[in-house]
């Protein structure tokens, strides 16, 4: 990849690497160094980086560096005093639809959190998102379904 190509892919997906990252971590400072970190790492490795391998390099290293985010907010959250799990959610009226599907995501799994932005979000076909999350076509379907089942149950009270 060249330095035009490299730059090319920063125009082209920053933004939506950026959305990526913030809607799985809900932090927009760590998303930006997500983001950031990953577009260092695509420049130290420019020469053996393909231009047309580009964009699925890249989301699949958001994907990485956001699991490794939580691993460490795990490790912190180890380390500090439990605090009780359980929090009633109230919702107000009038509260705006992408308010409340960030609070149903905040719900989900990492790795269901990840397919529902990944499929529904960014429009990622089965295939592509099983080479991004190192998935079989199968088992993103699955976890598809059942993320989608959990935020019916959310929403709604039921399964239907």
């Amino acid at each position: 990849m060249k330095a035009t190509e490299y730059n090319q892919c920063v125009q082209l997906y920053a933004d939506r690497l950026y959305r990526f990252a913030h809607s799985q971590l809900s932090d927009g400072m760590e998303a930006e160094d997500v983001v950031q970190l990953v577009f260092e790492r695509l420049w130290k490795r420019h020469g053996s980086v393909d231009f047309k391998a580009a964009k699925s390099y890249l989301f699949t290293s958001v994907n990485r560096a956001c699991i490794d985010v939580f691993r460490k907010r795990k490790t912190q959250r180890q380390a500090a005093e439990e605090m009780p799990a359980t929090e009633s959610m109230t919702f107000r009226d009038g509260l705006e639809d992408r308010q409340l599907i960030e609070e149903m995501l905040k719900k989900l799994n990492d790795r269901q959190k990840t397919l529902i932005l990944l499929r529904d979000y960014e429009g990622y076909s089965y295939k592509e998102i099983a080479k991004l999350t190192e998935l079989t076509e199968s088992q993103v379907k699955i976890n598809l379904f059942r993320a989608r089942k959990k935020l019916q149950f959310f929403l709604t009270g039921s399964y239907s």
